[in-house]
């Protein structure tokens, strides 16, 4: 009896407590421990002091285009972003960032991951635009030229989209067993996925998410029991744009759905059954620009026609 309080906690933090506000969050340790050496030039006794490194964290078009050694945030791989890299160091290591004062607290050194793993969302913060001409940007431009392709992509198909009520979305979490969470701050679109038990969950659990299909823009169902009965289900996801079925029961037969999916971008078939029949069978998806087959039953021979396809429509 006791129990059931708690998995309604644990099924709110998964709806409601996962995206991280850079203007709440990460701006507050950017301005107090990195702004200092990381603002735009300025007068100090006679002299121009420029930024170290030629980067400033002072504002979000700055933040993406990086200093002398180009970019040091990469959009969902903190292992890749100097950024966070370097404030993970060790207390002797010289190139331990920030120089001055105490390390940054491991709450601080999440926050920053999160928010890098997440896709390096602002929200609606801008920061500093002075200057912005230097980077050979017009003004009005500046933040959303360094703004990753598909966040984009989000932007706009989340227009004229309501937000769902928080309770609907703990209620289908819960039925589900799936977690649910916005697609980025502010955004109605939402991120279905599975994080326990993968195998209880199967095309019962997929029928759930019915109530969602106009808003869900990933859906990662990894080494879940869905078969192709899914997959008809899931044709119906219009704003679907990625899409994981690793390890899963989907065999040829759930490849033509999927193929009426009117913006799926990437497809993951890894560890699935799929052959060159539903290899060939993709060719139909128009807007697919990635696939991921490797283990599957697909042939050499059928990858390098896949292949060839996407290279043709990648831009």
């Amino acid at each position: 009896m006791h129990r059931l309080p708690f998995l309604v906690f644990l099924l709110c933090a998964h709806v409601l407590g996962a995206v991280v506000d850079f203007e709440k969050e990460v701006w507050p340790i950017l301005e107090e421990r990195c702004v200092e050496c990381h603002k735009a030039p300025y007068e100090l006794n006679g002299k121009l002091k420029e930024p170290k490194s030629g980067l400033r964290l002072d504002g979000a078009a700055y933040i993406m285009h990086g200093g002398d050694d180009g970019p040091v945030v990469v959009a969902d791989h903190p292992s890749r972003s100097s950024l966070y890299q370097r404030v993970i160091l060790t207390d002797d290591d010289s190139d331990l960032m920030p120089p001055k004062g105490d390390p940054l607290s491991h709450s601080q050194k999440e926050i920053l991951r999160k928010w890098i793993a997440q896709g390096l969302d602002f929200g609606k913060w801008e920061g500093q635009t002075d200057g912005i001409d230097k980077l050979k940007l017009r003004k009005k431009e500046a933040v959303s030229a360094f703004i990753p392709e598909y966040l984009v992509l989000y932007e706009q198909l989340s227009k004229g989209l309501e937000p769902l009520p928080e309770e609907k979305l703990l209620a289908i979490a819960k039925a589900s067993g799936l977690m649910i969470r916005p697609i980025g701050l502010g955004n109605p679109l939402l991120e279905a996925r599975v994080v326990t038990k993968p195998y209880s969950i199967g095309d019962e659990q997929v029928l759930e998410l019915r109530p969602l299909a106009g808003h869900i823009a990933k859906l990662d169902l990894r080494n879940t029991a869905v078969t192709a009965q899914a997959c008809s289900e899931i044709s119906a996801f219009g704003k679907l744009t990625e899409l994981n079925l690793r390890g899963t029961r989907i065999g040829d037969s759930g490849i033509p759905p999927l193929t009426r999916l009117p913006i799926l971008q990437t497809l993951n078939l890894c560890e699935t059954s799929v052959s060159d029949k539903g290899v060939s069978a993709l060719g139909k998806a128009r807007s697919l620009r990635k696939v991921y087959l490797w283990n599957s039953k697909a042939t050499p021979k059928g990858l390098g026609r896949l292949e060839k396809l996407l290279d043709q429509r990648r831009p």
